[in-house]
């Protein structure tokens, strides 16, 4: 398990991907701490998880999900960004692995999800 799960998503409204986690989970508190910035705790299995969306995260177009858990119900953030994909319909991008502080993982190779298919990238 990942200590935390982050996926890109592009040209997505915030709505939709709370929509999209009030599906999937239970939502326990939500708040809006600026206009770029929405805060959202679920529960998921039993487990309270903190959730970061971030809009313009990645240039004014992507928004960053992040899961502050290891308890989330992915293995890892391209598992979550498959599912994002099924049911946000928009592109999703992850880190192609697992990120270490000193892993020697190219930081520019990424996961891509969209409407062609699914694979890896270069991000830069």
């Amino acid at each position: 398990m990942q200590t935390d799960i982050e996926i890109y998503t592009l040209s997505c409204p915030t709505e939709k991907i709370i929509a999209w986690l009030e599906e999937t989970f239970t939502i326990v508190n939500k708040s809006e701490p600026s206009k770029l910035c929405s805060k959202i705790t679920i529960n998921s299995n039993g487990n309270e998880i903190d959730v970061t969306i971030l809009k313009q995260a990645a240039g004014k177009r992507f928004t960053s999900i992040s899961f502050d858990s290891d308890k989330t119900p992915w293995k890892n953030d391209i598992d979550c960004a498959r599912q994002a994909f099924k049911s946000l319909n928009c592109e999703v991008r992850c880190n192609f692995e697992a990120w270490e502080e000193k892993g020697d993982q190219d930081p520019d190779q990424w996961w891509q999800i969209n409407a062609y298919g699914e694979g890896p990238f270069i991000w830069n």
